[in-house]
């Protein structure tokens, strides 16, 4: 059984994926942040390059690689964010 996940997306990755969200599938239950970002990567390759300094936010908080998600989740990927 696979699962579809919506990830919201902000400013440069956006951008650079065209869109404010992707969506990803991912096989099998227990999927985790890990899980998606890995998946990001291979989906979405306009976004690699964001993602080993990126985080992942599931329903309004951080959230750490080995976190469980479920397709009902908020998923945004956050990215670095510099200004004054």
């Amino acid at each position: 059984m696979t699962t579809l996940f919506t990830i919201k997306l902000f400013g440069p990755p956006a951008l650079a994926f065209g869109a404010g969200e992707v969506v990803v599938e991912l096989g099998g239950s227990g999927a985790t942040v890990a899980d998606l970002r890995a998946r990001l990567g291979e989906a979405a390759p306009a976004l690699a390059p964001f993602l080993p300094a990126a985080r992942f936010a599931v329903n309004h908080a951080f959230a750490g690689a080995t976190q469980a998600v479920r397709a009902a989740d908020e998923i945004a990927l956050i990215t670095l964010v510099s200004g004054g």
